[in-house]
């Protein structure tokens, strides 16, 4: 199994559409700032942070580049199935479960060094344009929360790339549905169903991630770790699914 996972890694470290996922998203994190960003699954207008949660607002821009990460998940399932070296892989190693399983824990890494270098930019960029503005510096436990809940936040949504890959064969199919997914359908079940949308993985993340204390959201489901939970029982039921679809997929 380690020497398929390493087999994982050393795909993702060799093509260069990595590089890029890790470029744009220092450039989210980057635009982002030390300023609140409005959640998808947020039906209310974000108000400014101030005291101790300034800094935490701007920790939780380290995050932001989370999507690319799931897009990263599905291009490194999605691309051996679109190009056919999913044949070769899989003769190999014939049991199906053990190259998703080595793909789930390359991505798990990988998340975790984006979310790693992401808060290597953003915290420090944070703390300096805060100053810049006046603000004052405060280091607490929700600062401290926020950074655990946006490293974690990454690996799991490069996990659920990895899900939505094994899910769905088609690459473009499985992109595009998941950007709609994420930036209209989580919008309208917000607006729509409150209730129900803080259980969705974009609530999830949000809750996760603490927005709701800064844009005076209600509905979201605390405390902040209940939302990890919810986040990850997501990733666990796609993963499962997706998993099970790709041991019983025909490749040819």
């Amino acid at each position: 199994m380690t020497a398929l996972i390493r087999a994982e890694l050393f795909k993702l470290r060799t093509v260069q559409v990595t590089a890029w996922l890790l470029v744009a998203t220092l450039t989210v994190v980057v635009a982002g700032g030390p300023r609140p960003r409005a959640r998808r699954s947020s039906r209310h207008r974000a108000r400014p942070a101030a005291g101790s949660a300034l800094l935490a607002v701007a920790v939780a821009s380290a995050s932001a580049g989370e999507i690319i990460v799931m897009i990263m998940g599905i291009l490194a399932m999605s691309q051996e199935l679109r190009f056919g070296t999913a044949t070769s892989t899989f003769l190999v190693t014939p049991r199906r479960g053990r190259v998703v399983g080595a793909k789930l824990a390359a991505l798990t890494i990988a998340g975790l060094v984006f979310a790693l270098v992401s808060m290597v930019v953003a915290v420090p960029l944070s703390v300096v344009l805060i100053r810049a503005e006046g603000g004052t510096i405060i280091w607490d436990g929700q600062v401290a929360d926020v950074l655990v809940a946006a490293v974690l936040v990454m690996m799991l949504y490069g996990l659920l790339g990895i899900a939505i890959g094994a899910l769905v064969r088609n690459q473009i199919a499985a992109i595009a549905g998941s950007l709609t997914w994420v930036f209209i359908i989580e919008g309208a079940l917000a607006g729509l169903l409150p209730d129900a949308a803080r259980w969705s993985p974009a609530g999830a993340t949000g809750a996760a991630l603490q927005i709701g204390t800064w844009t005076g959201n209600q509905d979201m489901l605390t405390p902040w770790w209940l939302g990890l939970l919810v986040l990850a029982g997501w990733t666990v039921l796609i993963a499962v699914v997706g998993t099970r679809s790709a041991l019983q997929r025909d490749l040819t």
